[in-house]
């Protein structure tokens, strides 16, 4: 009864820190949710995308294509809630409370030890990681769960074979959920498989792998069809090599020609990849990620933190002195995890993309735990230590805990909206139905995809969109629509639009200046639309 006191306890702290104003924290939808949302809503009304396929595998979405397991899973939602903030973020935060309560289970399969278990889900319900990935639309957060459940039935399934089948079909479905995880999948499952090799049924896993393996080509299969790779080869670490500048200066001190054998030698450019890789790799694992500054991305973390807690320089080591001192398979599999969440990560273009390698907060929260356990053990028998060193701790944990509380909840979203992308919503609101009156609409693209957020706020006809939807690549991975009806989606150029009359222009204090506007009669500033830091987001102006 106390244990289940402690996990209800537990839940109800991760639901308040994942459900609390999540409409408007973060402030404003990516591209990227605004996308799932709208596909979700033109599958439930017409059983096709917003390009008309009909019940795609993968969504194509501003020129590249995105698994679409989260859109499917978000229909009951927009079915009830209608076409909102809400209904894109609820599925991702009642799936991060969820993660909690399976990684208690997962614990209690690996270890046997239920304060193990419930310490394991304390950490993740207030993991920084965790909350920052499972209040947005993150199809990442999905493919986390999906990989617990599956290790979790896969583990089961040592003793019960039918639970083998489940961690299968859960592995596959974590494929065509997020991207990472079709690099990240497999080598959890070979992992499993070589850590758990003495306990497994040889017939049984034969016929497991064998289903796995048909799922998975199945899906990349799916991925690899012509026109759905384009981001993929633009996004790989492996699509980047030195500059011209960079291999001439090297020439010109070795006094090779760059096609010379001793020049591939000693610095052609399986070097750099080698290096490059391994920077990558260990930049995971530095205190400055994990610690102090976080992810680049302002979307991937809150200002002043990093992606763990202050208190964790303390907790991490000691967790791996009490994982390595455990017998069985468990700790290896934990450690297993940890060193092979990173690697999708590491060959993406980006240095550091913590949603790319979130695999990794499950074995980082469990060693915290774990630095909890070797204290209580260590101290055991000095009781009167102990409980001050958990005072100490407690107190260091509310302290930090605190200072996140304030950090995400209060300053994140002033000093973030602009890259949360905070407006597209009260510009395209404000239109209403005045839209219909113009001659025409000229709407700035300067923060990217201004077509969606249309489709989205304006809950525009599925089926009226998918008759007129054309996709202008502007880049190898990147193309957006430049036209709904009346509406243009492009840049405004102020000097040549100014002469054109009866229309409306959405544009950046820039594109629309006051110089430029203010003192004529004929334009008129209809709305003026801030970040919430007080810096200009759009201007609305109207020529007669």
């Amino acid at each position: 009864m106390k244990i289940k006191f402690w996990l209800i306890l537990i839940l109800f702290l991760a639901a308040s820190l994942r459900l609390w104003n999540v409409s408007n924290n973060p402030p404003g939808l990516t591209w990227d949710e605004v996308a799932l949302g709208y596909n979700a809503y033109s599958i439930m009304l017409t059983g096709r995308d917003e390009y008309g396929t009909l019940l795609p595998l993968n969504l194509k979405s501003f020129g590249d294509y995105k698994p679409s397991f989260y859109a499917y899973l978000d229909i009951p939602f927009i079915a009830v809630f209608g076409l909102t903030e809400l209904a894109i973020r609820l599925p991702s935060a009642i799936i991060g409370i969820l993660t909690v309560f399976v990684v208690f289970l997962l614990v209690q399969q690996l270890f046997k030890n239920q304060l193990l278990s419930l310490l394991s889900a304390f950490f993740v319900a207030v993991s920084p990681l965790a909350i920052q990935f499972s209040r947005p639309a993150f199809e990442s957060n999905l493919a986390v769960f999906l990989n617990i459940l599956g290790v979790y039935f896969f583990l089961k399934g040592l003793k019960q074979k039918k639970w083998i089948f489940l961690s299968v079909i859960l592995f596959a479905f974590s494929s065509i959920t997020y991207q990472a995880s079709r690099v990240f999948v497999p080598l959890l499952v070979l992992a499993l498989v070589v850590i758990c090799k003495k306990d497994i049924d040889k017939k049984v896993i034969v016929t497991a792998l064998t289903l796995f393996f048909a799922l998975f080509s199945a899906v990349m299969l799916a991925t690899i069809l012509p026109g759905q790779t384009n981001r993929l080869s633009t996004l790989n670490y492996f699509a980047y090599q030195r500059s011209e500048e960079v291999i001439n200066t090297i020439t010109i001190e070795d006094g090779f020609s760059k096609y010379d054998f001793g020049f591939q030698i000693l610095h052609g450019e399986w070097w750099a990849y080698i290096k490059g890789l391994v920077e990558r790799y260990l930049i995971y694992f530095s205190p400055k990620v994990l610690i102090i500054d976080g992810d680049y991305s302002q979307r991937h973390r809150v200002p002043d933190l990093g992606s763990m807690y202050y208190f964790s320089v303390v907790l991490l080591p000691l967790g791996f002195i009490f994982l390595l001192r455990q017998k069985g398979n468990a700790s290896k599999l934990l450690l297993v995890w940890l060193l092979l969440a990173p690697i999708p990560a590491v060959l993406s273009r980006d240095l550091i993309n913590m949603l790319r390698a979130f695999n990794m907060v499950i074995p980082l929260e469990v060693l915290q735990a774990g630095g909890v356990m070797f204290l209580i053990e260590r101290l055991k028998g000095k009781r009167i230590l102990l409980k001050l060193v958990l005072v100490l701790l407690s107190t260091t944990f509310l302290v930090n805990f605190s200072i996140y509380i304030d950090r995400y909840f209060i300053h994140a979203p002033k000093e973030y909206s602009k890259y949360w992308l905070y407006g597209y919503k009260q510009v395209i609101k404000s239109l209403g139905e005045k839209s219909k009156q113009y001659d025409k609409i000229v709407f700035t693209d300067s923060f990217g995809q201004p077509y969606i957020y249309y489709l989205f706020y304006s809950k525009y006809p599925p089926q009226r969109f998918q008759n007129q939807a054309h996709l202008e690549q502007n880049s190898a991975d990147i193309g957006t629509i430049r036209r709904i009806d009346n509406i243009e989606f492009r840049h405004v150029d102020w000097p040549a639009d100014r002469g054109v009359k009866n229309s409306l222009f959405i544009g950046t204090l820039e594109e629309l200046p006051d110089k430029d506007v203010k003192p004529f009669s004929e334009f008129t500033i209809l709305k003026d639309i801030n970040f919430l830091d007080g810096q200009s987001a759009f201007r609305i102006v109207e020529t007669r």
